[in-house]
């Protein structure tokens, strides 16, 4: 803790423009807020991905049975009401959704369900690789790590972001596997679950911390710098011959 202290605050640093010097430390305390929320963004994403909840839909099938959906990246629960009994089944969506089902016959679906669950794990990947990165700028403070990590955890919001569009985009798919047999809007009776809300958490944590961490990376140059530390860091590279 001491540690950290010493690398947000700069205790200890040879002050040049104590102007600079405040404002940087209010800079780093954002950041450190920033970096915090960010690791609770990887929590959230990890559930959101654990869990069957990115959206329920519910519809009547050919049958006239109320059908109730809990639509997950890896599969998603379905439940049948008979009028005589409710049954729970689990439907897994790799390697293949099942065809034996009406709304999941067609061929191009498990290309949606693929494509989700890897801007989901890439953006989870990349956002603990951007977390471990925002806590080692504390320690090197060359202001194009900061840069990198802000455009990085851009990045993360677009991954989760593209997730929560490929599954509105494989629901509205299901209207084309069943068109030829019925006119069935699944679009209508679908409702976002706390899954997607969980994602939505970790895009907002993510976009908080690239804006904090873009404002954090001005340069520290001459006299304008706020420690010799940070003048030192961010001098330019002359690559000798």
């Amino acid at each position: 803790m001491e540690l950290i202290d010493k690398t947000v605050e700069l205790r200890g640093s040879q002050v040049l423009n104590m102007h600079s010097y405040h404002s940087i430390i209010w800079r780093r305390r954002i950041m450190a807020f920033a970096t915090l929320l960010a690791w609770i963004g990887v929590i959230m994403l990890v559930a959101a991905l654990a869990t069957t909840s990115w959206a329920t839909i519910d519809f009547v099938n050919t049958d006239y049975h109320p059908i109730h959906v809990d639509l997950g990246v890896w599969g998603e629960y379905r439940k049948i009401n008979t009028f005589k009994k409710v049954t729970v089944e689990w439907i897994p969506h790799f390697p293949a959704p099942p065809e034996n089902i009406l709304r999941l016959a067609d061929t191009h679906l498990q290309h949606y369900y693929r494509s989700q669950a890897f801007m989901g794990c890439f953006g989870a990947v990349i956002l603990l690789c951007t977390n471990v990165l925002a806590v080692y700028t504390f320690y090197h403070h060359r202001y194009m790590y900061k840069r990198a990590v802000a455009a990085l955890y851009l990045v993360v919001a677009m991954c989760i972001f593209g997730a929560i569009e490929i599954l509105s985009s494989s629901i509205n798919e299901w209207n084309t596997a069943v068109a030829q047999n019925g006119e069935f809007d699944y679009e209508a009776g679908k409702k976002m679950g706390y899954s997607t809300r969980l994602a939505q958490g970790a895009i907002a944590t993510s976009l908080i911390a690239c804006l904090a961490f873009a404002l954090g990376s001005h340069k520290q140059k001459g006299e304008h710098a706020a420690t010799a530390e940070l003048e030192i860091e961010d001098r330019e590279y002359h690559i000798g011959r």
